[in-house]
């Protein structure tokens, strides 16, 4: 049986977008690709992003982190056509939307069961709990957009990973660790 929770959402509302940062101005978030700056401080306050379709539409970076938070982190991901994310294990657990493309949602199964696949596209949401194996493949003609949402945070605050490639070597480097005040 398949754990991952896949679930069909409606279409992504347009929001108007602004973060605030503790002793800082309001920092508004466009669709050209403004980076949410941490502060060596948890932030304080809303981060509402302006439509976030568009927004994760217009990065061809494989991860970007959008947010951090205490207890959450908001990233995007772009899979090229052909690709995937890669198959891990996380500690935490991890929420997904996907906002465009095509996907076959992979859990590593048992022996006896072997691999469950299920396909995945825009609209759908898939919940990983922690500690389940799992990949997403780009099975589609156009890039794949994910928006996904790690309790607690998984990456380093200000990531960006050009690949899945370099990601998996700054992991492996111990350089993509979350920020410390972010609960774990």
């Amino acid at each position: 049986m398949l754990r991952l929770a896949i679930a069909r959402l409606a279409p992504a509302s347009r929001l108007t977008a602004h973060s605030q940062v503790r002793n800082s101005l309001p920092r508004t978030f466009t669709t050209t690709m403004a980076q949410y700056h941490p502060n060596t401080d948890p932030p304080k306050g809303f981060a509402i992003f302006k439509n976030i379709e568009e927004l994760a539409s217009g990065s061809d970076k494989f991860r970007r982190v959008l947010w951090t938070g205490t207890h959450s982190q908001f990233v995007i991901m772009t899979v090229p056509v052909g690709g995937e994310i890669g198959e891990e294990i996380h500690t935490v657990d991890q929420h997904l939307v996907f906002l465009s493309g095509k996907a076959q949602a992979i859990e590593d199964g048992t022996k006896a069961t072997g691999d469950q696949v299920s396909d995945v596209h825009p609209g759908d949401m898939v919940i990983v709990p922690a500690g389940t194996k799992h990949n997403f493949k780009n099975v589609g003609p156009t890039p794949l957009i994910v928006s996904t949402v790690y309790a607690p945070a998984e990456h380093k605050a200000d990531t960006v990973h050009d690949t899945l490639e370099q990601g998996e070597k700054l992991e492996e480097e111990g350089k993509d660790e979350p920020p410390s005040w972010a609960k774990q």
